[in-house]
Order: C-alpha cells, then sequence, then structure tokens
C-alpha cells in the first residue's frame, strides 16, 4: 500500500508519530546539536577573515592556518597573563569568604537577623570541595575540553574547504533551495562574524574597565570581579546587574563609602554598556529588538543553561535574517 492511499486520518496519525520521533532524536541528541551551533557560529565569524586573506592571493589553506594560529595564540597569552592571577585572587578569596560573612553579620546584625551567614559559606565551601563533588567536577571539566576541540575540529573543517558551511547547510535541503540557501547562509554568515567581533570587543571593555574602576577604590580581588563582569557580558541588558552583586558584597564589608563608589561605578558600566556597546553590537549586528533578545536569552538558558545563553542571540540574529529574506518588511 502507497501513502497516497491511505486514509486521511492515518496520514495525520503517521505525520504526529514522525514529528514526534524527530523531536525525541533532537532532544536525545542535543548536546551534539549544541556542539555544531557553537561551530558554526565559530566557523561564521572566521570565514570572512579567511576570505578576506584568500582574496589577498594568500591560499586558502595557508589562511585558515594563519587565523587559527591567531586565535589559539590570543587564547595562550590570555591564559599567560591573567589565568595564574585569577586563580591565586580566587583561591584567596574563597578562602577568605566565611569571614567576610561573618564580618558582614557583624556590620549589619539586624539586617540577617538569626541567618549564620559565616557558617552557610563555609557549609556551601565544603560542599564544593568535597570527594564527590571534585570527582563530578572532573568529568564536567574533561567533558567540556572534549566537547571545546570538537568545536574547533568541526569549524576548521567547515573553513578550509571553500564554501564549505554553505555547502555543509546546502547539502541538508533540496536542489531547487540550494542557490537561496547559499545566498542566506552568506548573509547569517556575515551577521554572526560581525556579532562574535563585536562581543569580544564588549567583553574586553567590560573587563578592563571594571578592573580599572574597582582598583581606583581599592576594592580587593578587583582583577577577578573584572573577569565576572567581562563573562556576563554574554548576557546583554542584565549583566552588570549581576557582576555587580559579588563586588556590592565584598564592599559591604569594607564600609558605606565603598558601598557607595561600587554602586556608583556599577550604575556607570551599565550606562556604558545600555548606550554604548549594547546598541553598537545588537542593534548593528543582530538587528531586532530588545525585548526579543532577552526571551532569547531566557529560552537559551531554560533549554541549554549557560552555552543556552551563549548561543541565543546569534540564533536570534540568523532567525532575523531569514525572517528578513522569507517576509521582507518585518522584523522579529
Amino acid at each position: 500500500m502507497r501513502y497516497s492511499d491511505l486514509e486521511t486520518s492515518t496520514k495525520v496519525i503517521l505525520k504526529v508519530i514522525f514529528a514526534f520521533l524527530i523531536m525525541a532524536f533532537l532532544w536525545e541528541t542535543r548536546e551534539i546539536i549544541l556542539i555544531l551551533i557553537m561551530a558554526l557560529i565559530l566557523a561564521s565569524a572566521m570565514d570572512p577573515l579567511v576570505d578576506y586573506l584568500k582574496e589577498h592571493k594568500i591560499p586558502r589553506s595557508v589562511s585558515v592556518l594563519a587565523v587559527y594560529l591567531l586565535v589559539v595564540a590570543i587564547i595562550a597569552a590570555v591564559f599567560y597573563l591573567f589565568i595564574p592571577l585569577v586563580v591565586e585572587q580566587s583561591k584567596i578569596f574563597i578562602a577568605n569568604l566565611p569571614q567576610y560573612g561573618q564580618n558582614l553579620q557583624n556590620k549589619f546584625p539586624s539586617l540577617l537577623g538569626n541567618f549564620d551567614l559565616s557558617k552557610f559559606l563555609g557549609q556551601q565551601i565544603a560542599g564544593l570541595t568535597d570527594g564527590g563533588n571534585v570527582v563530578s567536577s572532573t568529568f564536567g571539566i574533561f567533558n567540556g575540553v572534549i566537547a571545546f576541540v570538537s568545536v574547533l575540529i568541526i569549524s576548521f573543517y567547515l573553513v578550509a574547504e571553500e564554501k564549505g558551511m554553505k555547502a555543509f547547510i546546502a547539502a541538508l535541503l533540496p536542489q531547487q533551495h540550494h542557490e537561496f540557501t547559499i545566498t542566506l547562509v552568506e548573509k547569517i554568515q556575515k551577521k554572526m562574524g560581525w556579532w562574535v567581533l563585536g562581543q569580544v570587543i564588549a567583553i574586553i571593555v567590560m573587563f578592563l574597565t571594571t578592573w580599572a574602576g574597582l582598583a581606583i577604590l581599592h576594592v580587593p580581588y578587583a582583577l577577578i570581579l573584572g573577569v565576572i563582569a567581562g563573562l556576563f557580558e554574554v548576557v546583554p541588558y542584565i549583566g552588570p546587574f549581576l557582576s555587580a552583586v559579588p563586588a556590592i558584597f565584598i564592599a559591604l564589608t569594607r564600609g558605606p563609602v565603598m558601598v557607595i563608589g561600587v554602586i556608583v561605578l556599577y550604575i556607570l558600566l551599565h550606562e556604558l554598556e545600555g548606550y554604548i556597546l549594547v546598541p553598537k553590537i545588537m542593534e548593528k549586528t543582530v538587528g531586532t529588538s530588545s525585548l526579543a533578545v532577552l526571551v532569547a536569552l531566557l529560552v537559551g538558558f531554560k533549554l541549554a543553561g549557560i552555552i543556552g545563553l551563549i548561543i541565543s542571540v546569534p540564533l536570534i540574529a540568523a532567525i532575523t535574517v531569514v525572517i528578513d529574506e522569507l517576509w521582507p518588511g518585518r522584523t522579529v
């Protein structure tokens, strides 16, 4: 019996079952899909630079190798210059955290009531350093390293072959849609590439300004707090508020003057992000409303945690390009 000979109700049931199987398959392979998406984003950021070098008579293989060596060199330099200092400050901060809690409780006894903040923080640190948690954290780091290496390898193959990513995506669709798909992918690549560049600039700016500002105010652990501010910049709009929490907590143990200084600093940082960094990055590269970006961030975090948070903005940028191509004039 052919599919066309089936009754309408039977066809509907088969379609529902098929859709359910596809959704189940996508859910079971979500970690692999996330790796592929991150590889596509990285390849999108590198492909235009490789094409630019190729236009200047540099062979593509050499261009790809040069771009990857540049990325690896930058990462290695960051690790060499900053990671030892960050690790050292983190160890000292974690060791002193219960004492900070005790100092805070002594300064504001009525604020916390009978809640023993120092004991609570000590228990949390003990839980983090527990043997079982250490083992699970080690496996988590190992899995993260494997995922990171996988992203680099997949993105390398996508960039190494000329129009490799365009051909990869086009191969998933029927032949009659290949030309339209390649044009669409080129536009998405351009937008994602600019987004990655803008995001890197925003992270560096927020890290340096926060570090410098806290150092001027003589706030302890200014370097690690600056790193936190830079990392939270992957969460537009609310990143500065989240990164302000540990800084204000530390300032509370030093006195009201430092608290006021830290609050003013993070308000200025929020203004810097809201009026300069975000408009330049989001509106110029993503081209969608702030509300849509925030909703995408929340959905991404709910579905895939930190990774979902990171990839949600470039994904909504890609969706915006598709909508503009299919329904010109409409915006997300």
